[in-house]
């Protein structure tokens, strides 16, 4: 991805034997692969904290995550990537946030085993992505849509779908629910939205994808409850301005990039959109923190709910810090 090459630095993955992190790392490889980057693979150990330690279990932890780092290895023999590991002591989400300060990307599952063991999001997954001084990329288990059957109902029975929830779209888009072939992009127009919009941008040209970018905003709270067509309700005024503006930061990416660009506007909750995209999306691209229709990106709400909630992989870009 060209984001990456925007800063010095390398491919970090974290890595704990599990499933999930098997398939974290093999996307970490196949980046490195795609644009000739050496990838660094972490593995995280704690040593037993108790003040005595018998000389036959001092070490234990340390050879463990070595053996993981060693299996790994042998998982990328014939790449052609130039590989480095490293066992470090300490908290897996301290480790990789430290990795990421000469990294240009990291990588991790988003739940594990051992030193990642089950920690879910509001530990390793939500910390890295939270406080990651590069993107992360946080990789679910295998894909699977009923994983996310809240979802569902966002759509209505014998209906087009989001039509009826003040969906206001690009010229040329037949079906607002339907996302394959794309990565979507999180946008909050207030918050560096170009920026974020070209990370996702680059990965889509890298695997041939169309770009979407999504803004909501909830008509109704925090509830998502359809418009009845009967009272042929109108999306207020200000639903229209965040549309206006989504649209005109589409023609700022859209004439910095290849890749074709869409727009989409839900008068729906963000996390509940970008979830419901994740299930036919390739990839979904949000940023840590930001204003107006994703209020409070700090991964204490939005960002952190997709993390939990989508079945695609998701990118964090890390927002400018403000000096």
């Amino acid at each position: 991805m060209e984001h990456m090459q925007g800063r010095p630095g390398h491919v970090v993955v974290g890595v704990d034997g599990s499933e999930n992190s098997k398939r974290a790392f093999d996307f970490a490889l196949s980046i490195a692969q795609q644009h000739q980057q050496e990838m660094e693979i972490v593995a995280a150990f704690t040593e037993p904290g108790y003040e005595y330690i018998p000389a036959d279990v001092y070490g234990i932890a340390r050879k463990q995550a070595e053996h993981v780092l060693d299996e790994f290895t042998a998982r990328a023999e014939g790449s052609g990537v130039q590989l480095s590991t490293v066992a470090s002591e300490g908290d897996a989400a301290g480790v990789l946030v430290e990795a990421s300060d000469v990294a240009s990307l990291v990588v991790l599952g988003k739940r594990g085993r051992s030193r990642f063991a089950g920690r879910f999001l509001g530990s390793v997954s939500a910390s890295v992505a939270a406080h990651s001084r590069c993107p992360s990329l946080v990789v679910p288990a295998k894909r699977d849509v009923k994983e996310l059957p809240e979802a569902q109902y966002a759509k209505m029975p014998d209906s087009p779908g989001w039509a009826e929830t003040g969906v206001i779209t690009a010229e040329g888009v037949e079906d607002a629910t339907d996302f394959r072939g794309s990565v979507v992009v999180g946008i909050d127009v207030d918050a560096h939205p170009v920026e974020t919009a070209l990370h996702g941008a680059r990965y889509a040209q890298d695997h041939d994808l169309k770009l979407i970018l999504v803004a909501a905003e909830p008509l109704s709270g925090s509830l998502w409850i359809p418009v009845s067509p009967i009272y042929r309700a109108e999306i207020p005024d200000i639903r229209r301005e965040v549309a206006a503006q989504l649209e005109a930061v589409t023609v700022q990416v859209a004439s910095q990039t290849d890749v074709p660009v869409q727009w989409r506007f839900y008068d729906a909750h963000p996390s509940d959109v970008l979830a419901e995209a994740s299930q036919t999306a390739a990839f979904v691209v949000v940023g840590t923190r930001g204003r107006g229709g994703f209020t409070g990106l700090l991964l204490g709400s939005i960002s952190q709910a997709v993390l939990n909630r989508a079945v695609a992989p998701v990118l964090v870009v890390p927002s400018p810090v403000k000096n």
